[in-house]
């Protein structure tokens, strides 16, 4: 699950416009198991930036954490290194981080299911539409995601060409035939493994189905692709949402994998850091 979820962050990058890369600072890199990703145009917003692979075998030993962590302090952005607590290198990670200053943030935890066609009821009158090859239908689907992600606006070019790329199964919702897609979902396929990403939805259209309509789809399609296992990961939200974004969940059969860690430097005092710090 951890290459597929790699994959699935790294092909959000690889598909941004070549002037969004050279304006906007949109960079992915690799540094052996560990991928580093980052949008310099919004540092402040550490959901844009991301160590992963900490805790995968050789991370630490080979220096790749270490080379990550020296390529993204570079770059001057408020960035997250999540620790998976159920992988190999866990303990390591946590603690070389530990002793470089760095502080346990927000958690979140990675729920799977099998391939098994969904059985939950959902509402006939939600408007599914896959996205296809036409390039402009990625434009609703980056404005629907940043707006309800709440994120700016230029950050949707991480979604805008994601349903032409091999591989993805991106979706938008409406109330009706007669409405405007106001949901937003997507679904990465690799190797008989599906990974959802998180389902937006306007603020307006909340609760009226459309989450569990667009859950309901990319199941199916899942399915029909032959995937053995779907997960998705759910993370830094307080309980009351926590409730919210899992009941769909729950109720299409996903359960708990493992969670982890968000790591971060210091709010307080990231300038005391020596120029000598090696991550």
């Amino acid at each position: 699950m951890e290459r597929v979820a790699q994959r699935f962050r790294r092909d959000m990058w690889d598909s941004v416009v070549p002037e969004a890369v050279s304006e906007s600072g949109v960079e992915v890199e690799r540094f052996g198991p560990v991928q580093a990703t980052a949008f310099g145009d919004l540092p402040e917003v550490h959901l844009l930036q991301q160590i992963q692979g900490a805790a995968e075998p050789g991370a630490i030993e080979g220096g790749h954490l270490a080379a990550a962590v020296e390529w993204m302090r570079a770059r001057e952005v408020d960035y997250r290194i999540p620790v998976a607590s159920g992988r190999p290198g866990a303990a390591e990670a946590e603690s070389w981080l530990g002793v470089r200053g760095y502080e346990r943030g927000g958690g979140w935890v990675k729920l799977v299911r099998d391939g098994s066609p969904p059985e939950f009821h959902v509402d006939p009158g939600i408007v599914i539409y896959r996205l296809g090859q036409d390039e402009a239908e990625g434009e609703g689907l980056s404005t629907i995601a940043a707006e309800a992600l709440e994120i700016p606006l230029v950050a949707g070019t991480l979604f805008f060409s994601l349903p032409q790329r091999n591989g993805w199964h991106c979706y938008t919702a409406a109330l009706g035939p007669d409405e405007v897609p106001v949901a937003t979902g997507s679904m990465l396929i690799a190797d008989g493994v599906a990974q959802l990403g998180a389902g937006t939805t306007l603020a307006e259209a909340r609760g009226r189905g459309c989450n569990a309509a667009l859950l309901h789809r990319r199941l199916l399609d899942a399915h029909r692709a032959g995937c053995h296992t779907v997960f998705v990961e759910v993370g830094e939200c307080d309980l009351g949402s926590w409730s919210a974004v899992t009941q769909n969940l729950r109720r299409a059969g996903f359960e708990e994998a493992y969670e982890g860690r968000n790591w971060q430097r210091p709010a307080l005092h990231p300038a005391q850091v020596p120029d000598r710090f090696s991550g």
